[in-house]
């Protein structure tokens, strides 16, 4: 069991941006035991009590929870979402990666695809400073009602803007403004969010009125 002075430690140092030995033995023990509680939520079965104790498994070990958060498993998290802070009403699909020894924030109403990385930690180029397992952290920050296509690679320290769109298969190096699609490797601006969005989908399709009535006004 770690200390309180040594847990009071690895919060300051995973947090600072600052370079720091990542194979510390508490500092793996105590992510090894957070590891376990999401090996747990892996484990759980998709049943009405299945859910109720994947929710109490959520609540124990996540930064920060927001109501009607659903992860669905299987999912993997470096320090066990320790380190995640999430908004209300955000879906994550499943098979997504948490590399969450930094910290990770969602905004409310997030939709994330299966298979997306989030990626907090960075090493130095050195090869010998590598060698001795050195690491540095650099937040990631998700605004509101964000949508990240499947199997996109989201980088330390990027910081996406509320209302964005990330295409699927994209590798985000760089901020992404708000109202904003970006797609490819590295990501780059396709174009931005407009009003037109809301008469049009699907590269021209009208929407319904009926359907613009009841949820744009």
């Amino acid at each position: 069991m770690i200390s309180k002075e040594k847990l009071a430690e690895f919060k300051k140092v995973t947090s600072s941006g600052e370079i720091y030995d990542s194979a510390d033995e508490d500092f793996l023990e105590y992510q090894h035991s957070l590891v376990q509680k999401i090996f747990e939520y892996n484990q759980t079965p998709e049943t009405p009590q299945g859910l109720k104790d994947r929710d109490k498994i959520l609540r124990e070990v996540i930064g920060t929870y927001g109501d009607n958060l659903y992860i669905l498993p299987p999912i993997n998290a470096n320090c066990g979402l320790y380190n995640a802070n999430f908004g209300k009403d955000i879906f994550i699909n499943y098979n997504c990666n948490f590399v969450d020894d930094g910290r990770i924030s969602f905004g409310e109403d997030c939709m994330i695809g299966p298979n997306v990385t989030f990626a907090t930690a960075a090493h130095p180029i050195s090869p010998k400073l590598r060698l001795k397992k050195m690491q540095y952290n650099k937040p990631i920050t998700i605004g509101k009602n964000v949508w990240i296509g499947a199997s996109s690679t989201i980088l330390p320290g990027v910081t996406i803007g509320d209302n964005a769109v990330v295409g699927a298969g994209s590798v985000v190096t760089k901020d992404v403004a708000a109202n904003t699609i970006v797609v490819g490797t590295p990501a780059r601006k396709l174009r931005d969010i407009t009003e037109a969005d809301d008469q049009y989908y699907d590269g021209g399709k009208e929407i319904p009125q009926e359907i613009r009535d009841k949820y744009l006004h």
